[in-house]
């Protein structure tokens, strides 16, 4: 258990100082080690063993916090649900990863069919328990704080996560506890992280970035972790100027609206680190105007759901749109091309990651381990360089480069060079099907101001990137079109692509 140690080891030496926030709530490390000791002892009671399932489906709250350090403690595996997924895909994933416990909120109860719950061993409902299930404030009567005896493993499985699909069927990925304790060691030291700092969580806690980089790295230097819900941008921002963060992390979709609303020049930014950026590329214009308007450094960092943090830009050298900074800790990274063979400096090619610290694997999928990590590199799938300096510059996903007449087209340096003109607010850039070329690009862009228009961007594009790199058409767009997670949802952006040039080559 060593997560739970590791917070233990925080408890011990800043027992009185808080921990955690939500709302009024206030818990100090003292309160939250012996809460979640107790109810670790009490899940175990209750029949579950070391390497049981428990799926997690809760708020941001005191309590999701509670149950994943009990869990680390107990040595059960976190299975966390998103509170937005259909009844269907929670049956499913509780059925696949054979889960034996639930931890749900009450008002959250109808998120998951009956006869999946009454196929559980123990559910346990916060706030109102409904009928067969366990209130989870009964743990606070229960006697012991330790936990039955323990299993023999030296790093056993902590959380099982799903990827997006987005390069094929969703895959659960098992993550161990000690690989996770030493992803927070690497961040907190690659990023001065301090007992001094607050962060502001505003994205799921269970969810591997904010439980990584924010709610464990503050819980292992003893800082606070204060807890939202994803709030609309004024509310964030006047929760902003309450807490005073020294750092925060926000997916670019959701920082493109917080820095697009008044209420971010109006509030107090001074104790304000760094700013984190991760799953999408942030693009030019909201780097410019997370700068501008904060006066901090825009720190990009990235990182798979497989492997964890890869690379970071340091907060002293932010200044560098499109940069995904240099390997973090013990992770080396490699580029190769087609073939398999290192590519030359400054040349693109196809991210290979390795690091002791990857997933231990994907469950109950020997065969997808194997091709993933069996050769010792996770491949990435994404297209990226690396310039004389040692940092790393991401071109896009190796899908989302554009191959037109055998010349390859980088998307995102397209896209980056569109956001740079005067007024743009964002551009992406998709490939689409053509008989004659393979695939031509199409740009999409959305303005802060009046539209410059088509022929304007192409003429500006046409004076900055050789000829094949121009788009055949520029898209105005007023929203970008994200998947659940946050990220732009370039599929979607594709087919109104095609749909456009099929209206215009008369297609349909």
């Amino acid at each position: 258990m060593p997560l739970f140690r590791m917070v233990a080891a925080t408890a011990a030496q800043r027992p009185e100082a808080v921990a955690l926030c939500c709302g009024p709530r206030h818990v100090t490390y003292a309160r939250l080690v012996a809460d979640a000791g107790r109810l670790a002892a009490w899940l175990s009671s209750l029949g579950l063993a070391p390497g049981d399932r428990l799926a997690v489906l809760l708020p941001n709250s005191v309590e999701l916090v509670t149950v994943i350090l009990a869990a680390c403690r107990a040595e059960l595996v976190l299975v966390p649900l998103a509170q937005d997924a259909p009844p269907a895909r929670q049956a499913a994933i509780i059925a696949q990863t054979g889960a034996r416990g639930l931890v749900m909120a009450a008002d959250l109860g109808a998120a998951i069919p009956a006869e999946t719950r009454e196929r559980l061993a123990v559910t346990v409902c916060l706030g109102r328990p409904e009928p067969g299930t366990v209130g989870y404030d009964a743990f606070l009567a229960h006697g012991s704080t330790l936990p039955a005896p323990r299993s023999t493993v030296p790093d056993p499985i902590c959380l099982l996560v799903y990827t997006s699909g987005s390069t094929g069927r969703p895959k659960a990925v098992a993550h161990t506890q000690e690989r996770l304790a030493r992803r927070v060691e690497a961040f907190v030291r690659t990023l001065g992280v301090t007992a001094e700092d607050t962060t502001l969580a505003v994205f799921p806690a269970d969810r591997p970035v904010v439980l990584v980089f924010q709610v464990l790295a503050m819980l292992r230097q003893g800082g606070t972790v204060v807890l939202a819900e994803q709030p609309a941008p004024a509310a964030f921002w006047h929760l902003y100027g309450e807490v005073r963060p020294g750092y925060c992390l926000v997916m670019p979709s959701y920082a493109r609206k917080l820095f697009a609303d008044p209420g971010a020049a109006m509030v107090d930014h001074s104790r304000l680190r760094f700013w984190l950026s991760g799953g999408d590329t942030p693009g030019q214009a909201l780097y410019e105007a997370a700068r501008r308007i904060t006066g901090r450094p825009y720190c990009n960092l990235y990182g798979l759901t497989e492997t964890g943090l890869v690379a970071v830009v340091a907060p002293s050298e932010t200044d560098k749109p499109g940069c995904v900074g240099r390997p973090v800790g013990d992770v080396i990274m490699r580029l190769v091309d087609d073939t398999g063979r290192d590519v030359a400096e400054g040349s693109p090619g196809r991210l290979l990651v390795t690091s002791a610290n990857m997933m231990a694997g994907y469950f109950n999928d020997t065969m997808a381990t194997h091709r993933a990590i069996g050769t010792g590199w996770y491949d990435t799938g994404d297209c990226v360089r690396r310039d004389a300096e040692g940092n790393y510059w991401f071109l896009g996903r190796s899908v989302d480069v554009i191959v037109r007449h055998a010349v390859q087209v980088a998307a995102a340096l397209v896209a980056d060079v569109l956001a740079g003109y005067p007024g743009l607010a964002e551009a992406v850039v998709v490939g689409v099907p053509d008989a004659e070329a393979g695939q031509v690009p199409v740009a999409f862009y959305r303005t802060t101001g009046p539209d410059p228009g088509a022929e304007a961007l192409l003429r500006y594009l046409a004076d900055r990137v050789d000829a094949l790199s121009v788009p055949v058409a520029c898209l105005p767009i007023a929203q970008w079109p994200v998947t659940p997670r946050g990220k732009t949802d370039r599929p979607k952006l594709t087919a109104l692509a095609v749909a456009y040039l099929g209206r215009v080559r008369g297609e349909g």
